[in-house]
């Protein structure tokens, strides 16, 4: 029988955070699935104001990406990652993950990478950005970027929460980056699912829950009530499939 979490995340003043970072496949290793949705009327997503470059920004129709819930409740940008596994150094992609000025957005909205790979910063709109991330454990990045620029930055530490990405040119930009040292992670996708292949199969193997919008995620597993936003799950081979985990409203 599918399993159920239950899980009621709570909100923060601040919000926050990534392109989804590979996961590791392998052989005879398991996989990882579920769905994050939301109980009740889906938030609306308010209109940005555009109060700069709005020849080229104003054209795009921005709406707020703090909480982004599909009409079927489908939650967008929840990340999971494993905690305490690093996997072996073939399950490490040495690929740059880029985040890009697109649109007069960050693109994607949150991005996850590794500490030792690189962050590609891009800039692909005809409008200058710069892009501000307030790391914590790491240097702090304020980076101007011209129109076509890209800037590559090497992110050394892990961060224990979501960083904030911002433009202090357009400052209804938003965005966030995770840095964990795993390459176990993804990033909910439109329709709210998520997939972290090559775990090891026999394993219990602990999860991490974070969002942007939320300062702590609290949820049941199994009628028992799990701690700091984690739970977690023994591999066996294959799918391992936790079904949907539902949020309050609230």
């Amino acid at each position: 029988m599918m399993r159920k979490l239950r899980i009621v995340l709570c909100l923060a003043v601040t919000g926050c955070i990534l392109a989804e970072a590979p996961n590791a496949r392998a052989d005879n290793s398991g996989v990882l699935k579920g769905r994050f949705v939301y109980a009740g009327s889906p938030p609306k997503r308010n209109k940005l104001v555009v109060n700069k470059d709005q020849d080229v920004c104003g054209a795009f129709n921005l709406l707020d990406e703090q909480l982004v819930v599909a009409e079927d409740g489908a939650i967008k940008d929840v990340a999971i990652y494993a905690r305490k596994l690093k996997g072996d150094a073939a399950d490490q992609s040495n690929e740059p993950v880029v985040l890009d000025n697109k649109d007069c957005r960050f693109a994607p909205h949150v991005v996850a990478l590794r500490p030792g790979q690189t962050l590609l910063v891009k800039n692909s709109d005809p409008v200058a950005h710069n892009t501000d991330i307030k790391f914590s454990s790491n240097s702090a990045v304020n980076e101007g970027l011209p129109p076509s620029a890209t800037k590559e930055l090497k992110v050394g530490k892990s961060e224990r929460k979501p960083v904030s990405v911002s433009c202090s040119i357009h400052p209804w930009m938003r965005g966030y980056i995770i840095v964990q040292d795993t390459p176990y992670i993804a990033i909910t996708k439109d329709d709210g699912s998520f997939e972290i292949s090559g775990l090891p199969v026999g394993k219990e193997v602990e999860f991490q829950v974070a969002h942007p919008k939320w300062k702590t995620a609290k949820f049941d597993v199994d009628g028992k009530a799990a701690k700091r936003g984690r739970f977690k799950v023994k591999i066996k081979s294959g799918d391992n499939d936790v079904g949907d985990l539902t949020i309050k409203a609230g």
